[in-house]
């Protein structure tokens, strides 16, 4: 039996076949896939998925002109390459140069301030050393003193030697007179670095000339039986001041500490 309240109960609203399934808004034809990977999927109605093809590689084609053109650019590049790797190089090698050349000053430098220090070093050595006495002969007897003698002043001390025995500087000083005079013979004249002459008489040989700078212990002659003299020996005389004003060689030798005889 049938009722209206009963139809209604099976309205095919309510019963009514399934329809065809809709696709996502997503995937609608409206709907445009961000990247081109999301673009290779396709929902069918059904479900499936199926990638489209991938798209062919891009590739250019470059005229004569072009292809030229690149391959300018690309020498150009090369020789910018090329020119700053020679720049860097010749950069290094000029502050090499100059490390070189300031290192060379400053060897230079130290070498002249060691050779100053030792030029000053051996000035101060000769000074000291210059000013050392030592004794004129190293050898010999005393033969005949100063003093009155035979009518005459006698005006300085004799020392008795074979002949050609050394004779030296006493100091440092300057030879002012070498050669034979007269009576004395072979004499040489020495003036020293306090002002004080020295005369040596009677040599046999003369190793010095006129001008001579020495220093103490440097030979100057030999002993010898020369001008008026009794037999081989030294004259030797002192005058302080350097004039003809001789004193007594013997208290002024005993006092430097070089006393002959």
């Amino acid at each position: 039996m049938s009722s209206l309240p009963y139809q209604g109960r099976h309205y095919a609203g309510r019963h009514r076949q399934s329809r065809r399934a809709r696709l996502p808004r997503a995937f609608s034809s409206s709907f445009v896939l961000p990247t081109t990977a999301a673009a290779a999927l396709v929902v069918t109605a059904t479900g499936a998925t199926m990638a489209e093809s991938a798209p062919a590689p891009l590739t250019l084609d470059l005229s004569g002109q072009q292809t030229a053109l690149a391959r300018t650019e690309q020498v150009a590049d090369d020789a910018m390459v090329t020119d700053l790797a020679q720049r860097r190089q010749a950069s290094s090698m000029q502050t090499a140069a100059l490390q070189g050349r300031v290192e060379a000053q400053q060897r230079a430098a130290r070498d002249a301030k060691r050779k100053a220090a030792a030029a000053a070093a051996a000035r101060a050595k000769a000074a000291r050393e210059g000013k050392r006495w030592v004794k004129p002969i190293r050898t010999g007897t005393r033969t005949s003193g100063f003093g009155w003698r035979w009518g005459k002043t006698h005006d300085g001390l004799d020392v008795g030697a074979p002949t050609g025995t050394p004779l030296y500087a006493m100091s440092r000083g300057t030879v002012i007179s070498a050669g034979f005079v007269s009576s004395f013979g072979g004499k040489v004249e020495i003036r020293y670095w306090d002002g004080t002459v020295s005369w040596y008489a009677h040599m046999s040989k003369i190793s010095v000339s006129e001008g001579q700078s020495v220093m103490p212990g440097d030979r100057v002659g030999s002993v010898g039986n020369t001008g008026n003299s009794f037999g081989s020996h030294l004259h030797i005389e002192i005058h302080p001041t350097g004039g003809d004003n001789p004193v007594n060689p013997y208290p002024w030798l005993q006092k430097k500490g070089i006393l002959v005889g």
